[in-house]
């Protein structure tokens, strides 16, 4: 088999020593964090100069600097006699970074360096390389993260072996032109040529490169050797791939050829020379009189008994300034090329780091046939033809079996793409494969992947556009709906509408990406279009300065969608992410509002089976910040937010995507990573077993663990929450970070999916444009190829066709009406977890608020790490049946508290709740049990007998909410006599200051007194359980929970604190112990002198 990793560069006559950096584009390069180096430090794009090489505190000209975790992969090919370099950690102060410096060569580690920080002076590496294949240097964190860990390669260079001949750089033609722009590849694919053309695919995992000729078409490749020493030959071997007959020529041109005609099978062409000259030019010819494909199999040099792989394949694109991809219609010639090189990837014959032999994986490919079949059978539609054709194929594997073959036999291989040939038959006998024409778009990824930054127009790649798969599974042709009418730009989720006549699509304008790949390219959003079924009749929906997307037609015809109108920032990162939430308007694109006040964002509505929306909601108010991204349902015009799944999962970290399955209550969804784009594994979750864990949860991709929670997510990112993953498979193993994305449910074991065999990578970086394919799919483990554009991704596919509208919901709200809505409880005392046997006499009524300024922490609100902003409406009274019914605001995000006799509360809500004008909401309990139904006759209740509560407003500071204004009166009257003045008393001598004086961002007294209250914030404690994660326990939070109502309800000294007094200390400690009312930095500095404010900028 032909090497076909990455192209040599040229080397002069007579070299002997070559620097590494001058291979580093023949190289397979990863690291976690900032871009390689030549002859410096890894660097961070857009950054400060680079940093000179420096290993303790020895500085140095040539090298690599390179950064955990990643590797180097260098081709040898047997031209090198040894490697050389000095390794060690950058210089970054002293004490800085824990990286551990590997040499691998051919599989085999012949260096390790041990732990080393940048106070370790550089190791002396010498290894020898004779004869050697692969050279792979690893670069790892010291089990501590990767902070810090720039690994250095100083001085690295390779001793060309002076008997082995200078192969320069493969120079491929087609049709008679050169190819159209650089010989360079992202990720495991590329193709090169033109539409109707001859074509170059290659696949690098497989180290294939299949040529597609066009009829009376050409392709040529022309290799320089110099350096020669003595005679030599060259030879060839390539295999028929599909489409007509095609002649293959190899020449020298000091004179020998040879050719041959293929048709089938394999041919090998074999030249040879006297190398009295020290240098020749190899040409291979492919030409054909209609579509023809060749596999070249092997490509060798050899000389003196030695055999020589040539390396053929692209050199890696830049990715740190990645290029806008090529789009070219396939040769039909390659199409079955394609499906066998997936084949083979997913078998791992040949590639991935689990290996599987012929044998083995018919026997596999068999097992999951047999599966299918199983179930086609229980379902009554056994499609006859194909499955006489799958009972033949047992037979024939008993009969290699009993030959004794070696596993890998050739006839192996034939049996192996017989049983393949018949599963793709069995598959796709499936009535419910029979999906008709398919809807996608052709996308590159942003480049910064984050479940956040995927779908802002700032940080998309151009290329791409929607286009129609005709005939799924039986060709690979497309065609591009709407094609010129746009100008270049990325796409994103289309969606058919309910008659199959019209598509929706995401659409941004953008010519070139972003430069800096962290801040973006501003300016840039995406916004919805919708076409006829055809392409025409295209027209806008949505303008202005936000990003709109992931559309869906409701079944009363308005459109639900995700945009960023509703304002505000997340909390929890830089750059500042603006807030996108569900909206609504009608089919033209007129009348739109927003239908969610939740305070962070939302995610991939979807038209659930009885007429609700389900979506994602990041519903992390005072809790972890990567977990929590789980699915909601909410009636169509916006009222009813309701939890469905995971609110308190920890494992999977998030949910997106999800769909309904078609005639099922379960749920098809994207268990996914926090930090990188969407993708992962394909589940099903059964709402009728349970709402969080893993109970409900069926993996459909049991190969791909949750991302980020199951498994570490490149470059750097591993959740701290404990996890259930299964157990490891050769499959999980054999393509680490593998994910799918995009699932469509046929039924509840049949789906169309967008797949990669490349790792999914997430925050700083971007993915590679060309990762993803269209399968179908199913739950038995079979995946077959249905398009794959190897230059751009295929992702988001949906069948072109009509289906049936989910039950038309009544409007539970109603626009005339005033800004306000009623809550019904029916009784508080059905939590989960339990109250503790105490009374409730109040709810409290806190407003939680969006931050209305980018950045983390930026500014802080309080102690509490990316809190959201808070102020208390005030509270409504709990009748002795646990029942309470009041009016509150619409359209402002709500959290609920359940309050004691003395004003405290008992049990807090750390999620958001939100009212539509005249909308009346109720819930039976406080956290209930969601799998119990209420008693009979719960409705009525003793609140629901009288007229609705109004708030009864809190204590002065309350609304905004302001420290200073709130608690300081209540110490200036009873504690700053004893804890102020030039002598303030405190615990052991330690002094306790209480008065209002500013102190950094906030007061002496604040200051003090915060720590000694408990409040819920990220990264408070250790995870989950110092911050009392996933679900908060009554008396955690608050006054009842903390130490300083401890030390009062004991009694401290002679301090006695009226009823009002008691009540704006245990509303400031409720309210999660804040200082702030609001995010702008002004207000805040009047706040912080003790002046009132209007309120906050953003409600």
């Amino acid at each position: 088999m032909l090497t076909v990793l990455l192209s040599l560069s040229l080397l002069a006559a007579g070299q002997t020593e070559v620097p590494l950096e001058t291979l580093l584009e023949t190289c397979q390069v990863s690291q976690g964090w900032g871009q390689t180096g030549l002859g410096t430090a890894a660097f961070a794009p857009g950054g400060n100069a680079p940093l000179r090489l420096r290993i303790e505190d020895k500085e140095y000209d040539r090298g690599v600097g390179h950064h955990a975790n990643g590797e180097i992969v260098v081709p040898l090919g047997g031209r090198y006699l040894s490697f050389k370099t000095e390794a060690g950690v950058q210089w970054q102060g002293g004490g800085k970074g824990s990286a551990v410096l590997e040499v691998w060569v051919d599989g085999e580690k012949r260096f390790e360096s041990g732990v080393m920080s940048d106070s370790d002076p550089a190791k002396t590496v010498d290894i020898p390389l004779a004869g050697a294949r692969e050279l792979r240097l690893a670069a790892k964190d010291g089990g501590d993260g990767v902070s810090c860990d720039m690994a250095n390669w100083a001085e690295a260079r390779l001793a060309r072996d002076p008997a082995v001949p200078a192969i320069g750089k493969p120079v491929f033609s087609l049709d008679g032109a050169p190819l159209d722009g650089p010989y360079e590849m992202e990720g495991s694919f590329a193709l090169f040529g033109r539409d109707n053309g001859s074509q170059l695919a290659v696949a690098r995992p497989l180290n294939f490169a299949t040529v597609g000729v066009a009829p009376d078409g050409a392709a040529r490749l022309t290799l320089p050797v110099s350096d020669i020493n003595g005679a030599f030959s060259v030879r060839v071997e390539v295999a028929h791939a599909g489409g007509g007959a095609a002649r293959a020529r190899l020449s020298l041109d000091s004179g020998d050829s040879a050719k041959a005609r293929i048709s089938d099978g394999t041919a090998m062409l074999t030249v040879s020379g006297e190398g009295n000259g020290g240098s020749d030019t190899v040409t291979l010819e492919i030409v054909a009189g209609h579509d023809a494909a060749l596999r070249l199999l092997r490509l060798e040099y050899l000389s003196a008994g030695r055999v020589l792989p040539v390396y053929l394949l692209p050199a890696q694109a830049d990715t740190a300034h990645p290029p806008t991809p090529r789009e070219t219609a396939l040769n039909p010639a390659l199409e079955g090329e394609l499906v066998e090189w997936d084949w083979r990837l997913q078998d791992g014959i040949g590639a991935g780091e689990t290996r599987a032999t012929f044998a083995e994986a018919t026997a596999l490919t068999l097992s999951r046939g047999d599966a299918l079949l199983a179930e086609l059978t229980a379902r009554g539609c056994v499609p006859e033809k194909e499955a006489a054709h799958w009972d033949g194929l047992r037979g024939k594997v008993e009969k290699l079996r009993g030959e004794t073959l070696p596993d890998n036999d050739p006839r192996w291989e034939t049996l192996w793409r017989e049983a393949h040939l018949a599963r793709r038959a069995l598959v796709f006998a499936n009535p419910l494969a029979d999906t008709g024409p398919l809807v996608f778009v052709k996308q590159a990824p942003g480049v910064f992947s984050h479940q956040l930054t995927q779908y802002y127009g700032r940080y998309a790649r151009p290329g791409g556009g929607v286009h129609v798969l005709d005939r799924p599974g039986r060709s690979m042709a497309v065609r591009q709906l709407a094609a010129g009418a746009l100008p270049q730009g990325s796409y994103m989720q289309p969606e058919v509408t309910h008659d199959g006549r019209r598509v929706m699509v995401a659409f941004c304008a953008v010519d070139a990406p972003p430069k800096d790949t962290f801040a973006g390219q501003h300016g840039h959003y995406y916004h919805l279009y919708d076409m006829a079924a055809d392409g025409s009749d295209l027209r806008r929906l949505t303008e202005g300065d936000f990003d709109d997307f992931s559309p869906k037609e409701l079944p009363n015809g308005k459109i639900m969608f995700i945009s960023t109108r509703r304002g505000g920032w997340h909390r929890c990162g830089t750059p500042g992410c603006e807030v996108y939430t569900l909206a609504l308007m009608d089919p033209d694109g007129g009348n739109i509002r927003t239908v969610s006040y939740h305070e962070t964002q939302e995610w991939d509505p979807s038209v659930l089976n009885d007429g609700r929306v389900i979506y994602t909601r990041w519903d992390y108010v005072d809790r972890n910040a990567v977990h929590y991204q789980q699915l909601w349902v909410v009636r169509p015009d916006g009222t009813a937010p309701a939890a469905f799944y995971g609110n308190n999962t920890l494992n999977p970290v998030g949910v997106w995507e999800a769909r309904a399955v078609p005639g099922s209550r379960q749920i098809m969804a994207t268990a996914a990573a926090h930090h990188a784009m969407t993708a992962g594994s394909v589940i099903l979750v059964d709402p009728t077993i349970g709402v969080d864990g893993l109970e409900p949860v069926t993996r459909l991709t049991p190969e791909v663990p949750f991302p980020e929670s199951e498994g570490p997510l490149a470059p750097f990112w591993r959740s701290g929450a404990p996890a259930d993953p299964p157990s490891r498979s050769p499959e999980m193993d054999r393509w680490p970070g593998q994910c799918y994305r995009s699932p469509y449910p046929l039924s509840e074991t049949l789906f169309l999916a967008a797949f990669s065999y490349d790792t999914l990578i997430g925050e700083p970086k971007g993915n590679y444009a060309n990762m993803f394919g269209l399968y179908l799919a199913d739950a038995f483990g079979n995946r077959e190829l249905l398009h794959r554009d190897l230059n751009i991704s295929s992702v988001w596919p949906v069948p072109l066709r009509a289906r049936e509208a989910a039950p038309v919901m009544p409007p539970a709200w109603d626009e005339k009406a005033p800004a306000e809505g009623t809550y019904l409880v029916q009784n508080v005392y059905d939590s989960d977890p339990a109250l503790p046997d105490e009374k409730i006499t109040h709810l409290r009524i806190v407003q939680v608020l969006p931050k209305s300024t980018s950045g983390a922490n930026n500014p802080t609100v309080g102690a509490a790490n990316a809190s959201p902003g808070k102020q208390v409406l005030g509270t409504v009274p709990v009748e002795e049946d646990g029942s309470a019914f009041f009016t509150a605001p619409s359209g402002i995000g709500l959290a609920f508290q359940a309050l004691d006799a003395r004003g405290r509360a008992v049990q807090v809500r750390r999620s958001v709740s939100y009212l539509q004008p005249g909308e009346n909401a109720s819930c039976v309990g406080c956290h209930e049990n969601r799998h119990r139904a209420p008693l009979a006759g719960g409705s009525v209740t003793l609140a629901s007998k009288r007229a609705p509560s109004r708030i009864e407003p809190g204590p002065d500071g309350s609304l905004p909410l302001s420290y200073p204004i709130m608690v300081q009166p209540v110490l200036d009257r009873n504690c700053v006599q004893c804890h102020g003045g030039d002598h303030p008393k405190g615990p052991g001598g330690k002094a306790i200051l209480l008065t209002g004086e500013p102190e950094g961002r906030y007061t002496k007294s604040y200051n003090a007194l915060v720590e000694r209250v408990s409040y819920a914030a990220w990264g408070r404690g250790e995870f989950p359980a110092g911050n009392c994660e996933p679900l908060a326990m009554p008396d955690f939070f608050g006054a009842r929970g903390s130490a300083l109502m401890k030390m009062l309800d004991e009694g401290h000294h002679n301090v006695e604190l009226s009823p009002e007094e008691h009540e704006r200390l245990v509303t400031w400690m409720d309210a999660n112990a804040l200082f702030y009312g609001t995010f702008n930095h002004a207000d805040q500095e009047r706040q912080q002198r003790g002046e009132r404010i209007a309120g906050p900028d953003l409600e």
